[in-house]
């Protein structure tokens, strides 16, 4: 319970950030600096976590994650009285350093507690206190941003989210580290660069972290654009697309959690990928607010399948001394998804695009995401013909 709660409030501090494009267009940040501004903090999670998933292991996983919550503090709490493009660079580099680590740290710790035969079943159910943020803290905001000096005060209010966290991980610090002195020391050992290579070099892990990064690019264009197109719907709480969609996902891991373990995890992951494809360009046929959140209700309906079972798929075509740090692969996608969606996103934008090309775009990334599915869902069905 205390690493679901941790990454409840962890994930807090970057589901306020579905409005900063505009955040950035309100202080006056030039156009062709907004989407480098956007994917700075991630891509410096990129940077960051190759070289920290070779370092973690279940036994200091927590002393890792309070260091990364006393970064991510910190950074949140200077966006108020940065509005520069150096300040704003600085501050960006700070969260996305802090938040990888915390990442890294709840992603290392996980994968140790979770049984591989129930691997979907367990990121699908973890999967939703990743996304419980996102479907509260959008609508959220926009209730509090009345209240407030202005935008970047609103990322200030999470900072005291974070001291919660600092009294969970006293609890799971006593846990990990007695699953750790119970382990065989080999299980504890970081694995080597050979291994390491080895692993990273196998087509179906290369393939995954290529669909996840393709995954996680058109779901940033989502995110990062969404609200703008929302408001031009009319929408009276653009946030609500987020509430619906997450809505939707949650209700769907939570009821069917146990079935993820029972199907054809590779196929049903492709299938996903290729419905979202078709979804997301009709976003700009939506219309009216209230077909948007129908369809917002798709949407999370899709992305509710492909998390957990891109993590399931990983977990399955994995050695057990490398599944922790193919886990972090996948992350490490998400950090490229994250910087390549926005940053993009933001050059289109300059350059005259508009939220509708961008949403094709997603669509066009959705289905690469699904033809480099295709090739591991055979590879894993052979494995369990033959197992």
């Amino acid at each position: 319970m205390a690493l679901c709660a941790i990454s409840v409030l962890a994930f807090c501090n970057i589901a306020i950030f579905y409005g900063f494009y505009a955040y950035l267009t309100e202080i006056g940040i030039p156009p062709a600096w907004r989407g480098p501004l956007m994917g700075l903090e991630p891509l410096t999670a990129l940077l960051v976590r190759p070289f920290l998933g070779r370092f973690l292991t279940l036994a200091n996983g927590v002393r890792f994650m309070r260091v990364g919550l006393c970064l991510a503090t910190l950074s949140l709490l200077c966006y108020p009285f940065t509005t520069s493009i150096p300040a704003l660079a600085a501050v960006r580099v700070l969260h996305g350093a802090g938040f990888v680590i915390i990442a890294g740290g709840l992603m290392g710790i996980l994968t140790a507690f979770l049984p591989r035969e129930k691997s979907a079943q367990g990121f699908g159910l973890f999967s939703v206190t990743i996304l419980i943020p996102y479907a509260i803290m959008p609508p959220f905001v926009e209730l509090l941003l009345p209240l407030l000096p202005g935008h970047g005060w609103a990322y200030a209010v999470a900072a005291p989210l974070m001291l919660p966290a600092f009294f969970l991980l006293i609890p799971l610090g006593r846990k990990t580290s007695a699953m750790a002195s119970a382990m065989s020391p080999e299980h504890l050992e970081r694995p080597s660069w050979a291994e390491v290579n080895a692993g990273v070099r196998s087509a179906g892990v290369l393939l995954l972290v290529v669909a996840n990064t393709c995954l996680v690019a058109a779901h940033s264009l989502v995110f990062f654009f969404m609200r703008d197109f929302a408001l031009g719907l009319g929408a009276g709480n653009p946030g609500m697309f987020f509430t619906c969609a997450n809505a939707a996902t949650i209700s769907l891991r939570v009821l069917g959690a146990r079935a993820l373990n029972r199907i054809d995890q590779g196929g049903t992951l492709a299938r996903a990928f290729f419905g979202l494809a078709a979804l997301l360009p009709l976003f700009v046929w939506a219309g009216i607010p209230g077909v948007l959140w129908g369809m917002a209700a798709l949407y999370g309906t899709g992305m509710a399948l492909t998390m957990p079972l891109i993590n399931a798929s990983m977990q399955h075509i994995s050695p057990p001394r490398l599944r922790a740090f193919n886990a972090n692969l996948l992350m490490v996608a998400v950090d490229a998804g994250f910087f390549v969606g926005p940053f993009v996103g933001g050059m289109l934008m300059a350059a005259g695009w508009t939220v509708g090309g961008l949403f094709g775009l997603g669509g066009v990334l959705m289905a690469c995401a699904g033809f480099c599915v295709l090739p591991v869902a055979r590879q894993m069905r052979l494995a369990k013909e033959l197992g």
